[in-house]
């Protein structure tokens, strides 16, 4: 069985050098370092650690021990703080996570819904790789996240790290141009319609909303001409607006109350992604149920 305290040991060493800095910064003997590491070793069935005149550094072993380790004494840590903070207020903290452009309009409704269960919710920002990573860590009890267009719905799956995303919506993508841009005042167009007009794409040539919609302006007969380019919406949508091209901006994104932009409808098949709520594997099922019906 692992004992907390050889990962603990393992960490030291691959931060300090050496087992003497370790067992400083652990507050620990010599020996008890010592102790720990080989019995991580006894688990593994490989030594982690080795000693030269240099010091003392992870084997390989050791290295691939590392980050589970890393993870695995950084969740014990938080569970102690976040235990005693919750015997102490009688009111538990939810770690949640939403890309930049669902927080204005999800937020609102997932907060009320958790200070409503006497949960505090702790909110972070940040794009799909962020929030992934932070949920493989358990850095996150549960985030937001979209599946790029064209990729598979992820309802229901548990990935290798435990896990789970529960479908919320689909998401479209609107077309959005100048008010005073001629096609402003139809009721809907086609893609091919398009053909010749510029366009507000992200920064990324892979882009995967850009890919889908490159594809598509290639089946409708026309390769789009590029023009300025922004991974943030806010900022497309203003470009826009200034008249330096046209946009397709996710429904999350679309700015309402606005009279110098107007949203267009396209005729036929239109861009989309799949919105899920992903939740860590240590998230109790009925708070999972209970974002889930906030969101949705």
């Amino acid at each position: 069985m692992i004992d907390l305290r050889q990962l603990r040991a393992l960490c030291a060493i691959a931060e300090h050098g050496s087992v003497a800095a370790a067992a400083r910064a652990l507050d620990w003997s010599q020996p008890t370092v010592s102790h720990h590491l080989a019995g991580l070793g006894r688990a593994t069935g490989a030594v982690v650690v080795e000693s030269s005149a240099a010091g003392t550094s992870l084997t390989t072993a050791g290295r691939l021990w590392l980050p589970h380790a890393s993870a695995i004494v950084d969740r014990a840590d938080r569970a102690l703080v976040e235990v005693a903070a919750t015997l102490e207020s009688g009111r538990r903290t939810v770690r949640f996570g939403v890309f930049p452009t669902a927080a204005a309009r999800l937020l609102p409704g997932l907060v009320a819904a958790l200070d409503a269960a006497g949960l505090v919710p702790d909110i972070t920002e940040g794009e799909l790789d962020v929030l992934h990573s932070a949920l493989d860590r358990l850095e996150l009890d549960a985030a937001v996240v979209y599946a790029a267009p064209g990729s598979p719905r992820h309802g229901g799956r548990r990935s290798g790290s435990g896990v789970t995303r529960t479908p919320l919506f689909t998401e479209h993508f609107s077309l959005v141009v100048p008010s005073l841009h001629p096609l402003a005042g139809s009721a809907a167009v086609r893609l091919a319609e398009l053909s010749g007009e510029r366009w507000v794409v992200g920064t990324l040539d892979d882009d995967p909303v850009d890919v889908a919609f490159r594809s598509a302006a290639v089946q409708a007969g026309f390769e789009p001409l590029l023009g300025p380019r922004s991974d943030d919406y806010r900022v497309v949508v203003e470009y826009v607006a200034a008249g330096l091209g046209l946009a397709f901006v996710p429904e999350l994104a679309v700015p309402v109350g606005r009279d110098d932009l107007v949203v267009v409808e396209v005729e036929g098949p239109v861009l989309a992604r799949e919105v899920s709520l992903a939740t860590a594997p240590t998230l109790a099922p009925e708070l999972r149920e209970l974002m889930v019906r906030a969101l949705a």
